[in-house]
């Protein structure tokens, strides 16, 4: 890992990348108090650990004045050893602990109810079954981690269709939205279509589009 230097101040000479027009305009014979620029003109902290070797993080923690509230995403991005869970902004940046340093989440801290998807994407290991937002975020097991599909929990209503695209062998006909997801049915998994469930009156476009032969299954009552 490359060592970063721990300080505020940043010096020109030594970016990588010379910042655009408006930032160079703000140092003063080179350098600029990092700490307080971006509180002034707004956080650039993607930028300076992209085109440089500055901790400016670092140096705000052991100053204390990092923002945890404002700020805590970047140190999940960027320094997830110095993420201190009591401090951290677990309601507005839970997602940022799921992609870059899911060892550190914290189930009893995470934001479930925003954020549950991004668990499912990124480390579905960590899901917990009863704390995730099934009535949202369903989708996103379909998609990400069918492994971790859950029929009594997942929400069927809202989307079924996930489950024809993404995981048609979870497929529950009886649980099944056949009233507003029939035509997922017959664009992704048409095996799985039942003749007496499917909405031919709203979705029957669909069978005529993705799998004509379906079409000899049409009840005579309906």
């Amino acid at each position: 890992m490359m060592k970063r230097i721990v300080t505020n101040i940043i010096e020109l000479k030594k970016l990588d990348e010379k910042p655009c027009k408006s930032w160079l305009e703000r140092f003063v014979y080179d350098k600029i108090d990092a700490h307080k620029a971006f509180i002034k003109y707004g956080e650039q902290y993607d930028w300076l650990y992209k085109n440089s070797r500055y901790d400016l993080i670092s140096w705000e923690i052991e100053n204390n004045c990092f923002n945890w509230k404002k700020n805590s995403l970047y140190i999940a991005k960027f320094h997830p050893d110095k993420l201190d869970v009591d401090r951290f902004n677990w309601k507005k940046s839970s997602w940022a602990v799921a992609q870059y340093c899911h060892n550190k989440l914290d189930p009893d801290k995470y934001n479930w109810k925003k954020y549950s998807y991004c668990v499912a994407e990124f480390c579905p290991d960590k899901i917990d079954q009863d704390k995730y937002n099934w009535k949202e975020d369903s989708w996103a097991v379909t998609k990400f981690c069918p492994d971790k599909f859950d029929p009594d929990k997942f929400n069927w209503r809202k989307y079924s269709w996930s489950v024809a695209r993404y995981c048609p062998n979870k497929l529950d006909i009886d649980r099944y939205n056949w009233k507003d997801d029939s035509w997922a049915i017959a664009m992704y998994c048409p095996d799985k279509l039942d003749p007496d469930k499917f909405n031919w009156k709203k979705h029957s476009n669909y069978l005529a589009e993705y799998c004509q032969d379906k079409l000899e299954l049409r009840p005579n009552n309906v």
